[in-house]
């Protein structure tokens, strides 16, 4: 027995196997330890602005990169919803998430401008605006909760989806209407008379099917692809308030990450973002045609006379916003509006 435990540990030491030294990687391993991993959740489908443009940044990284960059995406809230994300961000669980303006306000209430109701009227001015100085400066305050605000995403205007016919303002009388939490929001539909109720993007379908909610606000792109219209056949194109995305980062991997990485990151933003914006209202457009196309859907439109009750009902919003959030942010965003035009 002696002799055999000899003989296997003279093998041993020739064998090095009780070497502590590593082994030398091949070029495949060097690059698997190398690689770099960006988890990416977000909660809406593939088949929409925001589901195309995730696909677009992962593409334009991983080429920049040479694939020492890997983009995961997690879609339809695969792994969070939009009531967790931004705490999951936060705590490094995941990388990246690009939230909707409105679940930012709860954090910081002063992104809570860009909810305000029809202060944007048309894409031009949404275009420009998403590019513009308010917005760079709202990205700004997200270094404060250890997040790297990296570029606003656009997915048009928000119409009203109902189980009935929503056209003059008496008609939202205790509709209760799905809403995304956001202070003005609820303040929004309390003052056309509805009961506001804040559900998260991924408990929609479910309300509607078990008739806890009557109406929402939310783009075409969103109605259409979630299928919310065959309990929701009518719908106002409203267009009075927007629905954009904050494209953000964990503010600790960011700056983990070496310059010419974060380079390749904002590079790739920036070259597909007139790209994104075109998109999103290339699929609302399109996706409206399809609506109009079901039998079973109606489409309305505001006149005139119809856009004047509305916006005089919600006209004390403003003054809440400027006296109980920020009037700073609101002047800002009202004078750079009036330069585009």
């Amino acid at each position: 027995m002696i002799t055999i435990i000899i003989l296997i540990a003279l093998f041993s030491y020739r064998q090095n196997i009780f070497s502590t030294t590593s082994l030398p990687l091949d070029d495949e391993q060097q690059g698997l330890n190398e690689q770099i991993t960006i988890h990416f959740s977000h909660v809406v489908a593939e088949n929409t602005p925001k589901g195309i443009a995730a696909e677009k940044f992962k593409e334009l990284v991983e080429e920049k990169s040479d694939g020492k960059v890997v983009v995961q995406l997690y879609p339809n809230g695969m792994l969070y919803n939009d009531e967790n994300e931004l705490d999951a961000l936060r705590e490094n669980k995941i990388q990246m998430i690009a939230p909707t303006i409105s679940k930012v306000t709860k954090t910081l209430p002063n992104w809570q401008v860009l909810d305000l109701p029809f202060i944007i009227e048309d894409n031009n001015q949404l275009k420009k605006v998403l590019k513009g100085e308010t917005s760079k400066s709202l990205l700004l305050e997200l270094d404060s909760i250890n997040v790297k605000g990296l570029t606003l995403w656009n997915n048009g205007f928000k119409q009203i989806a109902a189980t009935t016919p929503i056209i003059e303002v008496m008609d939202f009388k205790d509709k209760r209407v799905r809403m995304m939490t956001s202070d003005i929001l609820h303040e929004q539909f309390e003052l056309l008379g509805a009961k506001p109720i804040a559900t998260s993007f991924g408990d929609v379908y479910s309300g509607l099917k078990q008739n806890i909610v009557d109406a929402q606000e939310n783009t075409i792109s969103n109605i259409y692809s979630k299928q919310f219209h065959t309990m929701e056949s009518h719908i106002t194109l409203s267009n009075h308030g927007i629905l954009a995305y904050a494209v953000m980062m964990n503010e600790d991997f960011w700056n983990s990450l070496d310059e010419d990485i974060q380079k390749i990151i904002t590079d790739s933003l920036t070259q597909m973002q007139s790209w994104q914006f075109d998109r999103a209202e290339q699929f609302n457009d399109e996706n409206l045609t399809y609506l109009k196309a079901i039998p079973s859907v109606e489409i309305y439109e505001l006149n005139v006379q119809n856009k004047i009750e509305w916006k005089e009902k919600l006209s004390p919003i403003y003054s809440h916003y400027e006296k109980n959030i920020n009037g700073h942010y609101l002047d800002d965003l009202i004078n750079e509006i009036k330069q585009i035009d």
